[in-house]
């Protein structure tokens, strides 16, 4: 499974395949299989693939869904289709995977129509097909696969392959998670919370927490450490990140670290922090970079060291952080672990700001106003002065009152 960013998750996976046969059942299976009954081949390929009652044998399972896939079972051709997309058990190839998730899509193979939607939409794809994916999730979505409701969804919140309508994700992510999605209930939280309505959206956090979304765990205890949308209560955002932490999910590591390094809820402890920041940047979770990189850049718990903090803003500036590219700006325009380079760090500035960022939009507009790194510019600078204010940057909101 793979994840989209800032916490909209896309399930990319494929499945299919028949029940698994009972071990018992195996050799009558396969003399049936032999004998030419497809949807025995079927059966049989789970157990070679999961060694249940057979030894395990992939290469035997691909034969088999092939085998079920050309007797006409398209189950088959879609578990078949699986492999090849994955290159589990066999060499990788795109182009055999597509044409047996045509074939189960045409066939009306729900799970066909959406492994084939991740394959022409999805991350790998050579040259994406949005539109169509759009469509293929669509199919598979009302032939019952949830992910395919879910993936549906963020393709309308984000105008991905057709038109953006909020409302329409929100009616796909309520089908998802009504069904028992937790990505979908973690998405249709994000958009009741922007909505103006934390309550429902702390309630759809809690629901897809419990049922094992570390995304949604890390943003269900920052509600409590907000006191937004339930009673403010650092002890249970603590025990929530713990808890989920503990679990392997890495982005209530981070939130977590985060806790430690203030000595919010918990004793201050740099060290514990140092450990948990740098096992969510480990696991991509890019805050969990930006926050180590503070900690190096500041000598806070560990020597002071603005290469390796340089590093680590890098890296999460790059995956789209907006705050790190300010860190990163910032010593680009103080010289600290790398050379002066004041255009360079406006140019950083300006990528936080459009991403959302009131301190970049802050620095910024200081850059235009003084003409450090840009050409002066004081109607650019008010203006940009203006939007960190709107942003929350209590400086600018003094500035533009002048």
């Amino acid at each position: 499974m793979r994840g989209w960013a800032l916490g909209e998750q896309l399930l990319i996976g494929c499945g299919g395949g028949g029940d698994a046969v009972r071990a018992e059942a195996a050799p009558d299976r396969e003399a049936a299989c032999e004998g030419g009954d497809a949807a025995a081949c079927l059966e049989l390929g789970p157990a070679y693939e999961t060694g249940d009652g057979v030894a395990t044998d992939v290469l035997r399972a691909l034969a088999l869904s092939d085998q079920a896939c050309e007797g006409g079972e398209v189950r088959g051709c879609t578990a078949a289709g699986t492999r090849y997309h994955t290159g589990e058990g066999t060499t990788r190839n795109p182009a055999r995977a597509r044409s047996l998730f045509e074939r189960g899509c045409e066939a009306h193979d729900a799970l066909a129509c959406y492994d084939l939607a991740v394959l022409i939409g999805g991350p790998r794809a050579s040259s994406p097909d949005h539109a169509r994916a759009r469509t293929l999730f669509g199919e598979a979505c009302e032939g019952g696969v949830l992910p395919a409701c879910n993936n549906l969804g963020l393709m309308h919140r984000q105008g991905v392959g057709g038109e953006a309508s909020e409302a329409a994700a929100a009616a796909l992510f309520e089908r998802g998670c009504e069904g028992g999605d937790a990505r979908a209930c973690h998405n249709l939280a994000l958009g009741v919370e922007r909505g103006g309505d934390p309550s429902a959206a702390a309630a759809l956090f809690e629901r897809a927490c419990e049922a094992g979304l570390g995304a949604a765990c890390a943003r269900w205890g920052a509600l409590h450490e907000e006191g937004r949308g339930v009673e403010a209560d650092l002890e249970r955002a603590v025990s929530i990140y713990t808890d989920a932490c503990e679990a392997d999910h890495v982005e209530a590591c981070v939130n977590l670290g985060a806790l430690h390094a203030e000595g919010r809820g918990v004793e201050a402890d740099l060290e514990r922090a140092r450990a948990l920041f740098e096992r969510g940047c480990g696991d991509g979770q890019v805050v969990g970079c930006r926050s180590l990189g503070e900690l190096y850049e500041e000598g806070r718990g560990v020597t002071r060291d603005y290469e390796r903090a340089r590093a680590l803003y890098e890296r999460g500036c790059e995956s789209g952080d907006a705050s790190a590219c300010v860190g990163l700006g910032s010593l680009y325009g103080t010289a600290r672990g790398v050379p002066r380079d004041h255009a360079r760090a406006g140019e950083l500035y300006q990528r936080a700001c459009t991403a959302g960022s009131s301190l970049g939009c802050f620095n910024l507009a200081a850059a235009f106003a003084s003409g450090t790194g840009v050409e002066r510019d004081r109607a650019q600078a008010r203006a940009l002065f203006e939007r960190a204010c709107q942003l929350g940057e209590a400086r600018a909101c003094r500035v533009v009152r002048r």
